[in-house]
């Protein structure tokens, strides 16, 4: 402690009277609130279409993407009530580069499409190093091998090997 104070500014929790006042970014941080909201919904309603366990105790194929997903809507619940209130989270300042956006949406799509030929574990690591190359920064082949084998290892590996769980 140096017994200076801080000039950083704080959002107030309820300003102008309760009424939240819109930051810079308020309507990206909405939205982007929104489609997590609607997306974990929609991967919650998928996964309770799965199959339940076979035995007692068996909690089946549907268990672990339900979980992710309620705790996805706790989070982006969370997370828009807190722009509600007048946080601003940051955003882009300029123009959003379509392109690059465009491009991580079609190789997660191709990811999810390809799983069930070539495999969840392969397809994952593949969609994560090639999405690596459409940024910029040093030794990027290098960045993209080791991130593409780090998915498919913790894809494999964890959930495959030591979970046992049966993937695609």
């Amino acid at each position: 402690m140096t017994g200076e104070t801080s000039t950083a500014s704080t959002a107030e929790p309820f300003p102008t009277g309760g009424r939240a006042k819109p930051g810079t970014h308020f309507w990206q941080n909405a939205i982007a609130a929104c489609v997590s909201l609607a997306w974990n919904a929609a991967v919650l309603v998928l996964s309770l279409e799965l199959p339940e366990g076979h035995s007692r105790g068996d909690l089946g194929p549907g268990a672990l993407p339900m979980q992710i997903a309620i705790l996805g809507l706790l989070a982006s619940a969370v997370y828009l009530v807190q722009v509600l209130r007048g946080m601003d989270f940051g955003g882009a300042d300029g123009k959003v580069d379509v392109p690059r956006v465009a491009g991580l949406i079609g190789l997660f799509i191709a990811a999810s499409v390809s799983s069930a030929w070539i495999g969840l574990a392969v397809s994952l690591g593949l969609a994560t190093g090639l999405a690596t190359l459409l940024f910029t920064g040093e030794k990027l082949l290098l960045r993209a091998v080791l991130t593409g084998v780090g998915f498919w290892a913790i894809a494999y590996v964890i959930f495959g090997m030591l979970l046992d769980l049966p993937l695609p």
